[in-house]
């Protein structure tokens, strides 16, 4: 079996990240230097950056070393997988805002180094070539289950770099975790040596977990777990985030966007050596109550810095399944994200969309007018939207920036001010809708509303 899984396999079916230096540290000295830029409109960034790069601590002077920035969420992508050259679209973004003035190896830089280390996606958000359309893990917590499960279930304490390149670093998803851990248990194969280079040659996964996080022991020839950090990241990481949710979340750019460049509260670190590694951290329950999490929504929403706002990363958000949030006895709650939220409002120029005259107040997140953003079509309809229509409506067509009293409008008021309101901003987004293919008709949307029509 595993003779043909290997003959399935081609020369970049391995994990594909840069073969550029990535030390964690100097992708901040490279962001420092990105952000002391003004006017990047006017300033040719390559020549700046040849000049500059010394002053520091950066050991390049090629600028294309701000790839490194970006894989490791400190700098925006824009466009997300594209290629990207001049980087006068980006900014440095909320993660690199929280690590700048930390000192490096402090308890907190080296929780948020840890967790931006565990966000790293396959495909690589440099993975221009296309290389790995439907790689979609988190290499380090990949690698993690597949050893975890074969110390568990077969006394396997590591396994070899030649096991872990081909039966491990070419997943896509973790529903093959099973078949990593059987073949690598009843291995018997050969690997071509010439096709075990590739493999290495074209990955620097392993490169990147071993020079900035201390969970594996990898040897000249073998890796395993790090018996000091074992149960320790399994008790505060593994018990507190459910893996194949989290798989599941990320599956839009917009999403690992979001996810990559704002601070998640992983609150772990994988570089100083544990005190105790039988403390559990407490597991934060996800709320259920509507009114709660639409609050909490929209105090996402409003945290989100625009230097974390690559507008691009939208487009064609509506076609990826909808993600379930947490699943109820009588109903199912879907994910929305907050940074199609904040697209929302930026490209409304923070202004009611139903009346661009009506006023608020001053939020203390953005010292701008503070909206409120609203799916017109409600998430509590994704189930039956995708269904119907093949529509996620977590997405910036379905929504709208609202000045709180009409938000609270769509929710609290009477049958004819919710048709009417319905009737205002669905003749705002309906061209939107048809340029998306979303046949819905407005009486549908007020039926959503449980308004009679």
């Amino acid at each position: 079996m595993s003779n043909e899984f290997l003959d399935r396999l081609h020369d970049k079916s391995v994990w594909a990240f840069t073969k550029q230096d990535t030390n964690f540290e100097q992708a901040v000295n490279a962001t420092c230097l990105f952000a002391d830029i003004c006017e990047r409109d006017d300033v040719n960034i390559e020549s700046y950056f040849a000049e500059h790069s010394a002053e520091y601590g950066v050991n390049t002077d090629r600028h294309r070393m701000l790839v490194i920035a970006q894989l490791f969420g400190l700098i925006t992508k824009t466009p997300f997988y594209g290629r990207s050259g001049q980087y006068t679209n980006e900014r440095p973004t909320e993660m690199f805002d929280m690590i700048k003035d930390l000192e490096v190896g402090s308890k907190q830089y080296n929780r948020i180094k840890t967790e931006q280390l565990l966000k790293l996606k396959i495909h690589a958000i440099i993975d221009t070539a296309g290389n790995h359309e439907g790689y979609n893990v988190l290499p380090v917590l990949f690698i993690y289950k597949v050893l975890r499960e074969l110390k568990e279930r077969h006394g396997i304490d590591g396994i070899s770099l030649k096991q872990l390149y081909t039966y491990v670093m070419t997943c896509q998803t973790y529903d093959e975790v099973d078949k990593a851990v059987e073949y690598i248990r009843t291995d018997a194969s050969t690997v071509s040596a010439e096709r075990l280079a590739k493999f290495k040659d074209f990955s620097r996964v392993l490169t990147i977990i071993k020079n900035n996080l201390f969970l594996f022991d990898v040897e000249s020839k073998s890796i395993s777990i790090n018996p000091k950090f074992d149960k320790y990241f399994y008790n505060n990481f593994i018990l507190r985030f459910d893996l194949e949710a989290l798989h599941e979340q990320l599956l839009r750019d917009v999403d690992y966007s979001y996810f990559l460049y704002s601070y998640q509260g992983f609150d772990i670190d994988l570089i100083d050596e544990p005190v105790s590694d039988e403390q559990i951290a407490p597991i934060r329950e996800k709320t259920v109550d509507d009114e709660i999490q639409e609050q909490e929504y929209q105090d996402k929403v409003d945290k989100v810095k625009e230097s974390n706002v690559n507008e691009d990363v939208a487009d064609e958000a509506y076609k990826t399944p909808p993600v379930i949030a947490v699943k109820e006895r009588v109903a199912t709650k879907f994910e929305r994200n907050p940074l199609l939220g904040k697209i929302a409002i930026k490209k409304a120029y923070y202004t009611c969309e139903r009346n661009h005259e009506h006023q608020t107040f001053t939020s203390k997140s953005t010292q701008k007018p503070y909206m409120e953003a609203h799916h017109l079509v409600p998430i509590a309809n994704q189930k039956e939207m995708w269904e119907i229509h093949g529509i996620n409506i977590d997405c910036i067509e379905n929504l709208v920036s609202l000045c709180p009293n009409c938000h609270k409008a769509f929710h609290y008021g009477t049958n004819e001010v919710k048709s009417g309101i319905v009737d205002e901003i669905f003749n705002k987004v309906a061209h939107k809708y048809k340029a998306i293919g979303f046949e819905i008709e407005v009486d549908d949307i007020k039926k959503c509303y449980d308004v009679k029509v």
